[in-house]
């Protein structure tokens, strides 16, 4: 008889894991949610928006209200191996900086703290941020005041109380940043790892609300990839599910920057940091 083939290692691990992706609807959640069940995970998606991808269950979910995400937590099963915080708002001028904050920190750490607990040995978190986060060092001292923050309603105060500080979207983005590596040596002790993506330009529905914002010529020329061109969804999802998956398992309180060399330009001089 011939020689048996060998199989491949499964080296990402996901057969047969319990994931929620929030943001599943579309854009980086959406190919997040469908990479997720190639892989063979059972994926739970959470949006505001209605989910048509091929997932296991799909949960309405509103990040700018605690009620809410508690009862999206409801329905989510008591044992969660992956979280991929995903879901995101643009900020000005379609949303207002507190509203924006809300949704892309309070929210998100909110579910995060929610399901932690059914999260097991070996689990692990991994949150979209930003490029644009990048100068969350500029505001450590405000980010600590509102890391310190217990509760979903005590983040929302504070932001109220600190919008000269609370920008929306750059803020948020800083503050997922901080939140990762503030709880990633804690998480440690229960062997639960947490980790952030910062994303450089990518073609999602989100992008025409940043050229409302900006130009896009400003955009092109100031923050696209040195490679000359935005990101496409799965070539963000692709990483984040790395940064969740058995092969990272040594990986925790970890910023990945997935921008084709922008954040190492800047960091030599080599082009302006305007963030």
């Amino acid at each position: 008889m011939p020689a048996a083939i060998p199989t491949k290692p499964d080296l990402l691990g996901y057969e047969g894991k319990t994931c929620v992706v929030t943001g599943a609807a579309s854009g980086m959640g959406g190919a997040t949610a469908r990479i997720l069940g190639e892989l063979g995970a059972e994926v739970i998606g959470l949006d505001i928006q209605k989910i048509d991808g091929p997932i296991a269950r799909s949960i309405q979910v509103n990040l700018m209200e605690e009620a809410s995400i508690d009862a999206a937590v409801a329905e989510i099963p008591d044992s969660v191996d992956r979280l991929f915080n995903c879901a995101g708002l643009p900020g000005a001028p379609r949303f207002e900086a507190l509203d924006t904050t809300l949704v892309n920190f309070v929210g998100l750490r909110h579910l995060t703290e929610s399901l932690l607990p059914r999260i097991p040995s070996g689990g692990a978190v991994a949150s979209i941020t930003s490029v644009a986060g990048m100068g969350y060092t500029k505001n450590l001292e405000k980010l600590h005041e509102l890391l310190a923050t217990a509760s979903f309603g005590e983040g929302k105060a504070w932001l109220e109380a600190n919008s000269d500080v609370n920008n929306g979207y750059l803020f948020s983005k800083q503050a997922i940043i901080a939140y990762t590596y503030a709880r990633a040596g804690e998480l440690a002790r229960r062997e639960i790892r947490i980790n952030c993506l910062s994303p450089a330009p990518t073609d999602t529905p989100m992008m025409p609300a940043f050229h409302d914002q900006i130009s896009a010529e400003f955009m092109d020329e100031h923050f696209q990839a040195p490679v000359g061109r935005n990101a496409t969804p799965e070539e963000m999802a692709e990483p984040l599910i790395l940064l969740n998956s058995d092969a990272s398992r040594f990986v925790s309180g970890h910023n990945l920057f997935v921008d084709y060399g922008y954040a190492a330009q800047t960091y030599m001089g080599q082009r302006p940091a305007l963030l």
